[in-house]
């Protein structure tokens, strides 16, 4: 059996952190709403998709805007686009872009030259 004086002490000790949390909480939605607020569920960050097929961000956000896919302007200053939208155009405008023998760009009329790491995406 716990004595009064230590159940006091340790319900004093969780009052302290359930307040601490609490404080943590709001500091967290604070940050979270100054930075631009939630990525809606099927979106992405333009600068993550331009990431994962190996183009630079800005050549991402031209492909976007040249292929229709929406883009969305973050408080933060970067986009956000529909994850699945854009991976499908950038497929399409990625496998079609030629490259010359020995050369480190690529080329699509969509895009102009580019670089691109990484290979042809599957």
């Amino acid at each position: 059996m716990i004595s009064n004086v230590k159940f006091n002490e340790l319900e004093k000790r969780v009052d302290l952190l359930v307040s601490r949390v609490l404080e943590l909480e709001r500091h967290v939605r604070s940050l979270t709403d100054s930075q631009g607020g939630e990525i809606p569920p099927g979106m992405t960050p333009v600068a993550t998709l331009a990431a994962e097929f190996g183009i630079s961000t800005k050549k991402a956000e031209e492909l976007a805007k040249n292929t229709g896919v929406m883009l969305v302007k973050m408080r933060s200053g970067g986009f956000i686009a529909p994850d699945e939208k854009f991976r499908e155009a950038a497929r399409l405008v990625l496998r079609s872009a030629k490259r010359k023998y020995g050369s480190a760009y690529w080329f699509h009329p969509l895009l102009g030259k580019f670089q691109m790491s990484g290979g042809i995406p599957q």
